[in-house]
């Protein structure tokens, strides 16, 4: 075992010796190696290799379209994109409907599948889609797909109606001159079609045209409480395009007057329509929000925000068609009056009721309603008019519970007054809820609404059972609520 130990010492050393030895022939074997010209060539060739690779695109077809885009901070706007269909037809050996059939969600015994193409690294990405259509992507400003959100730039969606792809932007994200070029693609087999589409982001201009005609309209209402619009009486659409010059309405737009005295041409209600603010100036929705204006079926229409308008007060706008580098003004003053119930309330005393009802809908993955007139009902119980309820709604007096009634203030858990309920019928959040129920009112209308929740619901069916109780003028309306959903 020594003998063994010592040799592998004396190796060891000879090993050392040799090392030590051999240095002297390498001095500068730690310091960096000068590539020579011809290394230098050779890595500029293989670089530029990959970036023809990385360039490229792996496509046997590739057809090359672009569009404008009008910066929105509002809009999904955009343009559209007519696309080569019969060229990309043509590749595939198929017929253009066949294609367009399939892009349709029709035609399935065909295996023509839509992916995409990264602008950064030109490698597929597998999914036909992530936006409303069945061909179409959300893309990032470099190109590459990504998903609504942040980092979203513009979205490809194919219309297999018009062979169009509709190209728009998420609102905000992009700034004046930009550019952002993508990559759709569609194969068969083996071969593969590219469509790439360079989108082009530009800042509205401002509108310099004078004013023309103003014609000034007055809109007698009430306040309201809910969106509907309501048609402006003496507006005067054939002198508008008579002044302007045009023979269609499709020649108009629409502009808004800013506080500043500017024009606002970003809709910001239901296009073409403004919301305007309590001062009566082009605005949005939400707090500020007062009417809103627009051009419908062929007239002019204003709605209100819900419950921001009182009785007795005044609000003037300005909601103008421009054209030919004119503008025709429409100058509108809204008069809010007191309503003026058409109803009287029932003779008697207010007196209890209870009754049994099945509300029954087939199970949808949306939101769909069902609902239950109970006006009569109502007004019978409470002896009251439907619009003196309506008002008892809106300012608390009336108050609904769910199975039993408490001596404190409910909490209403879904559209006030009502309650996400859950499968025992209890009150609980939209989270965990199966379906909803709420009083819906309005100055002429009361009734049961709901539907069921699209991920918590059964769509093969399913049963709540549960006790509806409204409560008003020192009695009660209480519905035994049979909610019966339906197998979809």
């Amino acid at each position: 075992m020594k003998k063994i130990f010592n040799f592998f010492c004396a190796l060891a050393m000879t090993a050392s010796m040799s090392l030590l030895n051999s240095c002297g022939d390498n001095d500068n074997f730690s310091s960096a190696h000068t590539l020579t010209d011809d290394e230098i060539a050779e890595m500029a060739r293989q670089d530029s290799i990959k970036e023809a690779q990385r360039n490229s695109i792996n496509a046997d077809l590739i057809l090359y379209y672009d569009v404008d885009i009008t910066i929105s901070s509002t809009a999904y706007d955009g343009g559209t994109v007519a696309v080569e269909m019969d060229k990309i037809a043509e590749l595939f050996g198929l017929s253009t409907s066949d294609v367009l059939a399939v892009l349709n969600g029709e035609n399935e015994d065909l295996d023509v599948t839509g992916f995409a193409i990264d602008g950064t690294t030109h490698a597929d990405v597998g999914s036909s889609s992530n936006t409303n259509a069945s061909w179409g992507h959300w893309w990032d400003a470099n190109g590459d797909v990504t998903t609504w959100g942040d980092d979203a730039a513009v979205f490809a969606e194919f219309d297999a109606e018009t062979s169009t792809f509709n190209v728009g932007q998420y609102p905000g994200h992009l700034t004046d001159g930009q550019t952002v070029t993508f990559i759709e693609c569609l194969k068969y087999q083996d071969k593969r079609a590219a469509v790439v589409i360079t989108a082009t982001a530009g800042a509205r201009g401002e509108v310099t045209a004078g004013v023309v005609n103003t014609q000034k309209l007055t809109l007698t209402t009430t306040p309201k409480s809910s969106y509907e619009a309501e048609e402006v009486p003496g507006f005067d659409l054939d002198l508008l395009m008579s002044d302007l010059g045009v023979s269609s309405t499709d020649e108009l737009s629409w502009i808004a007057v800013n506080a500043d005295g500017s024009y606002a041409q970003e809709y910001t209600a239901d296009a073409p329509g403004y919301w305007y603010d309590m001062e009566g100036y082009a605005g949005s929705w939400g707090d500020n929000a007062s009417v809103y204006c627009g051009f419908y079926d062929n007239t002019v229409k204003v709605g209100q925000f819900p419950d921001h308008n009182a009785s007795g007060s005044q609000l003037t706008i300005y909601f103008g068609a421009t054209a030919n580098d004119k503008i025709e003004m429409v100058e509108i003053t809204i008069i809010f009056k007191e309503y003026e119930d058409p109803e009287t309330a029932p003779e008697g005393t207010p007196e209890s009721i209870e009754k049994d009802i099945t509300l029954t809908k087939a199970y949808t993955n949306d939101y769909a309603l069902v609902d239950y007139d109970l006006k009569d009902e109502l007004r019978n119980a409470f002896k009251m008019t439907t619009y003196q309820i309506f008002k008892a709604i809106k300012s608390g007096d009336l108050k609904v519970y769910l199975q039993t009634i408490s001596d404190e203030d409910p909490t209403y858990t879904a559209d006030a007054p009502g309650y996400w309920i859950d499968g025992d019928g209890n009150a609980t959040q939209w989270s965990t809820g199966i379906v909803w129920l709420s009083l819906g009112s309005s100055e002429t209308e009361l009734y049961l609404y709901g539907g069921n929740h699209p991920d918590n619901c059964a769509p093969t069916g399913q049963t709540v059972n549960t006790k509806f109780i409204i409560s008003c003028n020192g009695v009660t309306a209480t519905y035994n609520v049979t909610y019966d959903v339906t197998a979809q």
